[in-house]
Order: structure tokens, then sequence, then C-alpha cells
């Protein structure tokens, strides 16, 4: 979408009308157990490189997202900072001026804000804790959420405003509107290539076939080689499947497609011919989220992303009514591109380049006079700087952007590349598809493809630069390197999803199956780096078999490894475990789908759990799967525990020691951790620890079992014994006393009609043996259970 063709010049003194239209930008980018790091890091975001002054086409990226809220006629815009961000940013938005004349501080169209938050920001609850704390919008206005870590162009932001506000008015507890945009043209493309591959049987998978080569550069670089454009690999975010209740938007569920080995959430839906429900697996969320006045309360627990959230949302429908709905952006008026990865960062500056967003040309500037770019009147889609910007060559662009002071020689190929203040292009050098940010320095004969470079980085003579990001300051490969071996570790920022080239032309970069790749110096060849992240460091610290000798850096171990999911496996494997089969209609088929369906549900959650044992980071996100499976299969909190509580149970026995001891430590240190991330919100009320009880007597029922003669010392730890706080502040820690007592006057009660029956009932008698192997372990647990029930008469008679 050109912009300049409908905008050459702003109207700083255009009136707004309508409600109030405020926005959060959240100004700091998050990371999280599974993802500790961010997938531009080291580069940015640091310490001397806020993210929000990550350089697009030598534009820092929020100078892009200032001007679309503007053109959008935003009211006010509060940016939120962590304190180490805050003085480079602001004294950027203070001292650059805009195309309106004004620096942002000054702007008088959009009222701009930077705000430092009081805690560090690590999360999105800490975000909203910010704005309630700091007072930043009116307890019942509604508000946009912005991310940093996104490029968009939207020229009906303002309408789609006002669309969440009419449903806030009509649809009662109506929280929030989440921004979507379509890839149902990338799905088509993508399904066409895996039903030709699996037609023509060539034994290549799909997913390989529509990964873009690595010396090919990302998906833009196709443009520039002038070849047909083929289906993206990755979409731009992980791929939702939304319910939504067409008359009013509102979703009814969400699934998000997970890596291959991670469970999804089941998914069970009722259709209607009252109340039609569409369901759509081509929206991906743009992180555009409008939030509803008071809604800011929801954000109060521990969330790990927005998807947490809404997930969360809906598993809380049951208890809090709360709703959210989604607006689909269509382009060409709304056109989103996140920065997630390598390939998307550079992808950014190549449509910028194309004029997809913001372009540089003289009519449209973000910033002062003197720092103009103008597009050459020689070479395509090239746009050089208005002080010392000279481009010698005719094998520079398309897609090119030449900074201050940068002059590229006869001899030396860039194309799809973004050249920042000072950066040196050595004599036959070749730059696809690459960032080099300030004082970059590339030697004669590089070659560098799909790459960052940081701040004053210097690339000696020689070296190959593949698919890398490469830290401020780095020095990288000599050239008196000769008949030396390297051995690269492959980064798992984006090779986990894309494919790279195994073998060089000359035979200098080869690759095993593990990933692991040689570099072979001979000669007047240089380093060859591949697939790796490196950052400075000491000189003591430097690994020279990496950057050669005289270099300066190393490998970081700790990379971005990418959780977006390939499109290609929405159609080559089932990523949604189905349920029981429909039966006929007839009752003891009914019976059979509903052990089905309660089996089913069980092995989800068992599966849930056996992942956030395995891998504590996932806790959250496991346990917001739980929620939102239990609606799914229509459960209540009661089946939740009850599964939950025996699978806990029997992880602790799967240990195969004999030490009672070390078995019943291991249980306390279990329901110790899922007390709190588990239980403490789902039991709500009697009927749940009803639940946990008997679980806990069913899972130690068997006389084999380890733990069968201990049940007064479980119950002892999911009462007083696996979280002291917890028990301090409310008296119990998964079960309360009071239930406690209840649970044994019922076994009790129980013991006493089986000593009734009649012995005739041998077939029900078997059928209940779980229940008999229940009241066994319950009857040993009398003693503990009086003293309960003594403890809290005692205490009772004290008040």
């Amino acid at each position: 979408m050109d912009i300049s063709a409908t905008r050459r010049g702003a109207d700083a003194g255009r009136r707004r009308h309508g409600p109030r239209f405020p926005v959060i930008i959240v100004g700091e980018v998050f990371t999280n157990a599974s993802a500790p790091v961010h997938p531009l890091f080291p580069v940015a975001p640091s310490g001397k490189l806020p993210f929000a002054l990550l350089p697009i086409c030598n534009t820092p990226i929020i100078d892009y997202i200032l001007e679309n809220l503007a053109e959008n006629g935003v009211d006010e815009v509060f940016i939120l900072f962590n304190s180490e961000s805050v003085p480079l940013v602001h004294s950027h938005l203070k001292n650059n001026r805009t195309v309106r004349g004004r620096p942002w501080l000054e702007c008088k169209d959009m009222k701009v804000r930077v705000v430092e938050s009081v805690r560090t920001m690590t999360r999105l609850c800490d975000v909203t804790a910010e704005i309630v704390e700091q007072n930043l919008v009116e307890q019942n206005s509604s508000f946009l959420f912005v991310p940093i870590d996104s490029v968009a162009v939207f020229t009906n932001l303002r309408g789609l405003f006002h669309m969440h506000l009419e449903r806030s008015r009509n649809i009662k507890s109506y929280a929030a509107t989440l921004v979507c945009t379509s890839v149902k043209a990338a799905l088509e493309e993508t399904l066409h290539n895996v039903l030709v591959n699996n037609a023509d049987n060539t034994g290549t998978s799909a997913t390989q076939q529509q990964r873009e080569p690595s010396p090919g550069g990302g998906f833009g670089l196709y443009a520039l080689e002038r070849r047909p454009l083929p289906a993206p690999a990755l979409p731009p975010s992980p791929l939702t499947m939304f319910a939504i209740q067409q008359s009013t938007g509102v979703v009814r569920s969400m699934t998000r497609l997970e890596p291959a080995g991670e469970t999804s959430e089941p998914v069970r839906m009722e259709f209607s011919s009252r109340d039609r429900i569409s369901v759509r697996s081509d929206l991906v969320p743009t992180g555009f989220l409008f939030c509803s006045g008071g809604a800011l309360s929801l954000f109060s627990f521990p969330m790990a992303d927005q998807h947490a959230f809404l997930v969360d949302l809906l598993a809380k429908h049951e208890l809090w009514g709360n709703v959210f709905g989604v607006a689909e952006a269509v382009a060409p008026m709304s056109v989103v591109q996140p920065i997630n990865s390598l390939r998307t960062y550079i992808q950014a500056n190549i449509d910028v380049c194309n004029r997809r967003f913001f372009p540089l040309t003289r009519e449209y500037r973000f910033v002062e006079d003197r720092e103009l770019y103008a597009a050459s009147p020689h070479l395509p889609s090239v746009y050089l700087h208005q002080l010392g910007a000279k481009v010698l060559a005719n094998t520079c662009g398309p897609c090119v952007v030449v900074g201050e002071h940068v002059v590229v020689p006869p001899n030396a190929v860039v194309r799809g590349a973004v050249l920042g203040k000072g950066v040196s292009i050595g004599d036959g050098a070749i730059v696809v598809g690459c960032v080099l940010l300030d004082g970059a320095v590339v030697g004669r004969n590089c070659v560098l493809r799909n790459s960052l470079i940081g701040h004053n980085t210097r690339v000696s003579d020689r070296a190959e630069v593949l698919n890398c990001i490469v830290g401020d300051d780095c020095i990288i490969g000599s050239a008196d390197e000769t008949h030396k071996v390297v051995a690269i570790t492959s980064s798992s920022s984006d090779s986990k999803n894309e494919d790279s080239a195994s073998v060089n032309t000359d035979g200098r970069c080869r690759s095993n199956t593990n990933g692991v790749y040689t570099a072979h110096l001979a000669g007047d060849q240089g380093i060859v780096l591949h697939d790796v992240v490196v950052a400075v460091c000491s000189a003591v610290d430097t690994d020279e078999r990496v950057v050669g000798r005289g270099g300066l850096g190393r490998v970081l171990q700790e990379q971005h490894i990418n959780s977006i999911v390939p499109t290609s496996e929405l159609f080559l494997r089932d990523p949604i475990p189905r349920n029981a089969d429909d039966s006929d209609v007839g009752d003891s088929e009914t019976d059979d789908d509903d052990d089905d369906g309660e089996g089913t549900f069980g092995e989800v959650v068992r599966n849930l759990l056996d992942q956030a044992i395995g891998q504590p980071s996932r806790m959250e996100h496991c346990v917001f799967q739980m929620k939102n499976s239990r609606l799914t299969f229509g459960r209540k909190n009661r089946d939740l525990c009850y599964i939950v509580t025996e699978q806990l149970l029997k992880h602790a026995m799967g240990q195969n020691t004999g030490d009672t001891n070390v078995l019943m430590q291991s249980v306390r240190d279990l329901f110790g951790q899922w007390c709190r991330a588990l239980y403490t919100d789902v039991v709500t009320g009697d009927d749940e620890m009803q639940a946990v009880l008997e679980a806990v007597c069913c899972s130690v029922a068997d006389p084999a079992c380890p733990l069968h003669k201990c049940g007064p010392m479980l119950l002892e730890c999911i009462y007083n014994d696996c979280d002291e706080d917890l028990y301090e502040e409310r008296g119990y820690c998964i079960v309360s006393g009071e239930s406690l007592v209840e649970f044994g006057t019922r076994m009790a009660r129980l013991a006493e009609q089986r000593c009734n029956e009649s012995d005739e009932e041998d077939e029900e008698e078997e059928l209940d043996s779980r229940k008999e192997g229940m009241l066994r372990v319950a009857l040993t647990c009398q003693k503990f259970i009086a003293d309960v029930r003594f403890f809290l008469e005692e205490e009772e008679g004290m008040f």
C-alpha cells in the first residue's frame, strides 16, 4: 500500500470527532522461560539500544508507530518503559522533529507521554499494574494496547475503536477486542503445495519445499530476484482457531497451533440455527488489543502473554461472565508486520522500501530536514541520504537504503539491505538481505546474507556471514587466517523453522544432520559464520575458533527459540486431539460416548500435567490449557481436581524407591508446586475438596502401592503440610478441615451401608471396586480425621 500516494503532508490543525481515544504503548518486549532471549538479542533490546529505537530503514520503530497513531486520530499516547530505557527514548522523542515540524513530545495533534515504570516490567500484568497505579487512563475509558514489536499501517483504527465501544455498550461484560489479520491466501497456497507434493510423491516434505533457501534470503528477497513469491513458511503470529458468534463477534473458544510434541487443548463446539458460529483458522492475532473500561482488573493475575490472558478469560467465563471479541483488520486498510524473528525484521525493512509502509520520500519523513533521504534517479528502489551517500555500482538495488556518509564501491553487490550511518563496504563485497547498523565495517570480498550486524562491528576480508546476528563492537575474522577448521553450532532462532544451505558452491560450509556446521578456511578464504548469534566479550573470553585470530566475540549458548509453527503443519498432522466419534442414537452407545469423552478429557489433562512437570517453565501455559479443556469437554472443576490429584500421586510413586520418607517428600513437593498454580484457583468449594480427597484415597487403594499405608500422612499433606504460608493465611492448603470432617462422616456412612448390602450384588460390587478401595484407605484415616475434628471444635470454643 503506497501511503505517500494518499498523503503528501500533515494537517496540523485537524479536529477529531467522537469519544476520546487513548493508547497505551507497551514499550518493552517480554521474554519467558521457554524463550529467555529476544530473537534480535544481543543487538536489541540492549542498554545501548532499547527496542523502541530499533531502526527500520534507519528510522526508529517508535516513529512508525506514533506516526500511524497520529494519522488515525488518536488523542493521547502513553509509552511505558522500564527505567533503563527512558533516557534514550525520551531524548529521541524530544530532539527529533517529525513531519509536523515538532518533536513528538511537543506535538499538538496528539499528546505523547513517556512513562517510567515503578517496577521492572517483565509480564503483561506488570504493565496493567502500572496503568492502574499511575492512573494513566480513566476508570471507565476504553483504550488500545499497542505492542512495540510490530510495524503497522491502519487507515481505520478509529473505526475499529468505535466498533469496540459499540460492543461494550451492547454486550454484557464485554472486556476486550482482539485485532486480527487474515492469512487466508497463505493457507490456500500452502495447502496447494502440500497436496501437490503428496501427489507427486517426490519424497521431499512439504515443509522443506515451502521454506526459503538460505542463500536466497527471506520472503521479500524473492521479489528482489524477480521470482514468483512462494507461500511463507511461517505465519506472522501463531495460527489460532477461533469459534466466533457471527451476530456479535464474541469468541466462544480459541485454540493455538502448538509445536509437535506439545498437546493443544481439544475443541468441541455446539452449532445452532439461532446462534450461528463461524469457525476461523485464518485469523492471526496482531497484538493490538482494545480494552474496555474497568477490564484492567482482569489482567491482575500473572499472565505469560495476551493469548494466556484471553484463554484464562474464556476459562473463567462461568465464574465472572466476561467475554471478548475479535475484529478483522482487512487489507489494504490494514497492514501489520510483527518483528518476532530475524527474518521478519529484515522483511520489515524491505517492506518499507517496497512502499508497503511509510516510504522514504521528501514528502513523507519522520526526521529533521538535514537527514532527508531521496530516491535514486538511476537505481530502482534505492534511497540515498542527502549527506555524503553515494552509490558507485550499478549492482545496487532494489530495496536498499544508503545512510549518511556511506559509499558503495563500484564492484560491490548490495540488494535488500539497509546501511546505517558511517557504514563501510569493501570492494567486491556482497550484501543481500542484511541490516548493518551505524559504524559497521565490511571488508573486501565478504559475503553477508540474511544477517543483522551491530554497531561498530568489523567483518574482516573474505568472511562469510549467513543467517547470523552479530552484536555491537564484535570483530569477525582476520585476513591472515589460513588452513583452519571451525565448528559452529547452528542458531535456534530461525534455523528451527527454516532450512539453511547445507553446502556452499566452493565446499566451504557443510552441515550434518545434527545442525553443526563446519567451515574450512584455506588459502585466501576467511571465516564462515552460519546460523549463529555472536556477542561481544573480553579478549580473554573470545572464542577464536569462531571469530578467528585477532577477532573479538563469542557464540551465545542461550538463544531464541521460535515457537511459531510452520503453516504446513496445519495440514500435515492433526494438531488438536479429537473427541470421541459420534455414536448412533441409543442409550448404551450414549453412555459409551460419555465414557470415551471422560477418558479423552483425562488423557488431555494428564498430558498437560506431564508437560508441566517435565518443563516447569510451561506450568502457567499448561494450567490455562487445562482450564480451557475443562470448558471444551463440558466438565466441572471437580473432574479436573480429581484427575490432577491422581496424576500427581502417580508421578510421585513412579520414582521406584522403597523409601516411604522419600516418596512422601516428593508428594509434598509436587502438591506444594501445584497448590498455588492450580488448586487455589479451581478448588472453589466443598465439591472440589471432596474430589481431591477421593482421588488421594483411590490412588493408593492397591495394597501393593508403596503409599498404601500412608493415607493419614497424605491427608495431612493436602490439609496443612504442603504450603505453610498458605496454611497460615487461610487455615488450610488444598482441603479445609471442615471438608475433611465431612469426608470422614461420608465414608463412615458408606461403610455402614456396605455392611448392610446383600452379597448377591456381585456384579455391582465388581464395578465399584475403586470405591471399595477408596473406602478401605479412608477408614485408616479416621483417627487423623477425628483429631482434625477435635482441633476445629477446640478452636471454635476459644472464640
